[in-house]
């Protein structure tokens, strides 16, 4: 072919294209060329998965011998001419060529090999063209051989046999795939010695940087040459289509299921689909499968042979088009699968759907098939409403709807109707509970039916008990009692957690009373963490604190996990541990929770461990922290959608409020509106509690005492009277103290210590603080003393300083202003701990200690404390801690006389007759490390 012959072949193929990390192949077929030119005929086979570059490198190569002298003979084989004999010999040698013996050889050989009637010579036409070619270099290049004629193939592999005395430059190309050329031409080809092949790669990581870098900023181009290789796995002809698109703005991390960049699609049907509908059609079967992909299954969805399919996947799989034995990217997929017609494409989901089924496939992965193409089979309801709830765990919300819209559309019967509705119930409730209102009736008419199944009438009690429903709650509780009457083991065991549940969340709708006229189902065996939580709490709030109670809740966090167990055992858990006086456990577990919620900040179940979380603050004397987790609280879902529950973070940030001297902060949370439902659950009695305590501190005891007796009463009513729970009676007994009813507050006091958890070394100590305030002068350093001890142990700073004010106010009025100077010394390093400066500025308005920067717990602010020596505050702190004078020489190594002096001096400095004196002086400091840093 001449030079103006091939440039208009060569512009019918398009433009030219930047060859990259093509070197070593290019050096081949040049050294075939070279060898031409010293007549030594040769061949190369060039083979490669689609668009990985094989007719770009042929196109530069014939541009180079065209320039280099060489006379090209180019030809393109195609599906549509395959049939038409002598066709690529035809395009190969034209008239005008000067080699028109090639075309009459052609004839010759096709009648001798069908030993047709005699033609010319064939082998003087044969002799005849290798004058010509001897003339000058020539390349004779046939690009997607695979598809020439059989005729001219014929005419091809005469040449190849006779290259040692032919000398021309052969190239042939071709794809790696199951319409390859044929085994038997390839096997000819490749037992000659002339013939090499080369097998092209996809690019590198490196060789997509060099394409790239000329278009972007350096800094730019690493990252982006990684983005683009890893969705085209380095094929050349996605590549340059993905920065088309770059250049046009298009991202290439585009959302699931949006439309694909316009250059990739077009890219994409030009590998796929070249002349090759086996390659197209397993190429889509890979697309429309995904990461779900595998030979068999895609044999099955496109109904081709095993065989073909693994011819394919080697095809793709040397063109980079696959990753992990699926398609690579699903933007690559989508972009092929735009040229699939929509039916088409939808039975082929459908397909899909069912072979993933059958296969055994997520029904997630499942569901996503059947919202591409829906299908009314009996099973797709149930895979909808499981995909669903995976989703709603994984925090998919979006998915989780689409499933249960699709689901919807295709339920049968009421029961799948109700199925339906209670999974949107359970997704809209954990987005915010106020979503689910609008559902509850028809789950409840479906209950009462015989459509809904026990678990999930067992949810809409719950839901209904939230929402201050409290009848309707109780008709479904009545629902599931008289279904669990009928033998019905399911309803047994879900009447048996829930009304665990009420009973420690609306106790006033407890219907296992037989005065109800109930059925009483048989104890179910305990199967799930919801039912082994509800009975914790349960017992806990109705009997105390306890080792098993404690052992029980750790175990059931212990194998919980945020999203896979529902939050309301979480929260039972959680609270059976908090009020069993193990706030610190409470506190471990509930962190814990919080972390494997990761970023979520929205939605009802971190709402709920939220109001949980300011709870346990409180408990442990951290107002600030109480008031910021009950603010994350209540911005979690809506106000309305807290419904009874507000109680809970709105108690909890009332009593922070409180605590910290921002009395006008917590009346304005009291005058938040609340369901009128609410003061008859558990979150109202902790409300209600808050607010006498913010009565007490804005100096209205009457209304104080009004609340903690309405809080006595109810709690006493409802079975939850522990102190650990709610001390309503010490916080009365302050009530009557404020009114000057001393007896009253010390017969609720006495009272406290001998109920279940009154022991406990929180409630004690604060039992002590009243009992000693209602106690003659004399009983009440001791009592305060032991008060402060056991606060000490109890990790609640709050109630300690409470305490430490009111044992230095004693200590003042007995006649020891050293010992009152120390306890408020030490009040204030507890009040700087934990944050408490306003609280300690309101009980100590006395008391104005300043810092003297001395590490030991016993440096007072008196003139006695001050003038110790260090020997003598050593020999004094050990002494306090109970050694004897002996074993105090041993550890300071000093005599027995020494340190009876030491004793003698520090006793007439600090004003205390002995050591008992000493003790109480010392009474709350951390003797020890004061000891160990004055040694």
């Amino acid at each position: 072919m001449e030079i103006g012959s091939l440039d208009e072949f060569l512009m019918k193929r398009g433009r030219r294209v930047e060859l990259v990390e093509r070197a070593e192949e290019m050096a081949l077929l040049t050294n075939v060329l070279a060898r031409s030119a010293r007549g030594e005929g040769g061949v190369v086979l060039l083979d490669a998965g689609p668009g990985v570059g094989r007719t770009a490198l042929l196109d530069e190569f014939l541009r180079r011998a065209a320039d280099a002298g060489a006379l090209v003979c180019a030809a393109t084989g195609s599906s549509a001419e395959k049939d038409l004999a002598y066709g690529v010999v035809g395009q190969l040698f034209p008239p005008h060529s000067g080699l028109g013996a090639a075309l009459g050889l052609a004839r010759a050989i096709g009648r001798r090999d069908a030993d047709a009637a005699p033609g010319p010579d064939a082998d003087g036409l044969f002799d005849s063209l290798c004058r010509e070619f001897r003339r000058r270099p020539v390349v004779i290049a046939v690009d997607d051989a695979q598809f020439a004629d059989t005729a001219s193939l014929r005419f091809l592999l005469h040449l190849v046999r006779r290259l040692r005395t032919a000398p021309v430059a052969i190239v042939l190309t071709a794809p790696t795939g199951p319409d390859s050329l044929s085994p038997s031409f390839q096997a000819e080809l490749l037992r000659l010695p002339q013939c090499r092949r080369a097998a092209l790669l996809p690019l590198s990581r490196a060789g997509v940087a060099q394409l790239v870098a000329p278009l972007v900023e350096e800094a730019e181009t690493a990252p982006l040459a990684a983005d683009i290789h890893a969705v085209s796995g380095g094929n050349p002809l996605l590549v340059r289509a993905l920065l088309e698109d770059h250049r046009t703005a298009h991202r290439l991390d585009q959302e699931p299921g949006s439309a694909p960049p316009a250059a990739l699609t077009k890219a994409a049907l030009a590998w796929a689909y070249r002349d090759d509908p086996v390659l197209f059609d397993v190429a889509c079967g890979f697309a429309v499968l995904g990461p779900s992909a595998t030979p068999a299954l895609v044999a099955c969805l496109v109904d081709r042979g095993a065989d073909a399919v693994a011819r394919v996947m080697t095809a793709l799989d040397t063109a980079g088009l696959l990753d992990g034995g699926a398609l690579r990217g699903d933007v690559v997929g989508r972009a092929l699968l735009e040229h699939v017609d929509v039916e088409t494409r939808a039975e082929l989901r459908r397909r899909a759907a069912r072979l993933l089924r059958m296969d055994g496939a997520s029904a997630t992965v499942v569901a996503r098939h059947l919202l591409a193409a829906p299908q009314c089979e009996p099973w797709a309801g149930r895979i909808l409403l499981s995909a669903a709830e995976q989703a709603m765990r994984d925090g998919s919300t979006e998915f989780s709807l689409d499933c249960l819209r699709l689901a919807g559309q295709i339920a049968a019967t009421e029961h799948e109707r109700a199925a339906v509705v209670m999974a949107r119930v359970l997704i809209g409730w954990e987005i915010d509970p106020r979503l689910v209102g609008p559902w509850l009736d028809e789950l409840a008419d479906a209950l009462a039916q015989g459509n809904l199944r026990s678990a999930d009438g067992a949810r809409v009690v719950r839901h209904l008990v939230w929402q201050d429903r409290f009848p309707q709650a109780a008709e479904c509780l009545r629902a599931l009692a008289e279904r669990a009457g009928r033998d019905d083991p399911d309803a047994a065991a879900e009447l048996h957690v829930v009304r665990h549940w009420v009973r420690h969340t609306c106790p006033p709708l407890d219907t296992d009373d037989p005065d109800a006229g109930l059925p009483r189902p048989p104890r179910p065996r305990r199967t799930s963490p919801a039912s082994y939580a509800a009975e914790v709490l349960g017992q806990v709030l109705s009997e105390g604190p306890g080792d098993q109670a404690v052992g029980m809740a750790e175990e059931i966090l212990r194998g919980c996990r945020y999203g896979e167990t529902t939050v309301e055992a979480l929260e039972a858990a959680l609270l059976a541990l908090l009020y069993a006086d193990r706030a610190d456990r409470a506190l471990y577990w509930c962190e814990a929770l919080l972390k494997q919620a990761g970023d979520r900040s929205t939605g009802t179940s971190m709402a709920i461990l939220g109001a949980v979380r300011a709870e346990i603050a409180l408990r442990l004397g951290a107002p600030h922290t109480a008031q910021e987790h009950a603010r994350n609280a209540l911005s979690a879902i809506s106000r309305p959608g807290w419904g009874v529950a507000v109680g809970s973070p709105l108690a909890a940030l009332v009593q922070a409020a409180t605590a910290s001297g921002m009395s006008g902060t917590a009346g304005a949370w009291l005058n938040q509106d609340v369901p009128e439902g609410m003061f008859q659950t558990r979150h109202g009695l902790l409300y209600t509690h808050a607010r006498g305590h913010y009565h007490l501190a804005v100096d209205r005891p009457a209304a104080a005492l009004d609340d903690f007796l309405t809080c006595g009463d109810l709690a006493k009513q409802w079975g939850m009277d522990v102190p650990t729970f709610l001390p309503w009676r010490t916080s009365a007994a302050q009530a009557h103290l404020a009114l000057g009813h001393g007896r009253e507050a010390r017969t609720l006091v006495r009272e406290q210590l001998t109920r279940p958890g009154g022991s406990t070394a929180r409630a004690r100590g604060v039992s002590l603080r009243l009992l000693a305030a209602t106690s003659e002068l004399g009983q009440r350093p001791a009592l305060l003393r032991e008060s402060v001890n056991l606060l000490e142990n109890s990790s609640d700073p709050v109630e300690l300083i409470r305490s430490l004010a009111d044992r230095c106010q004693v200590l003042h009025e007995v006649g020891a202003p050293a010992k009152a100077r120390l306890t408020a010394r030490h009040a204030r390093d507890v009040a700087d701990a934990c944050g408490g400066h306003a609280l300690f500025r309101k009980l100590f308005k006395d008391e104005g200690p300043e810092r003297t920067g001395e590490p030991d717990g016993l440096a007072g602010e008196d003139q006695g404390s001050a003038s110790l020596t260090a020997a003598e505050r050593r020999v004094t702190a050990l002494a306090a801690l109970g050694h004897s004078n002996r074993e105090i020489g041993r550890k300071l190594f000093i005599t027995k006389s020494t340190v009876e002096q030491h004793l003698t001096r520090a006793y007439r400095k600090l004003g205390v007759r002995n050591r008992s004196d000493l003790g109480d002086l010392l009474a709350g400091t951390n003797l020890a490390a004061a000891a160990s840093a004055l040694g």
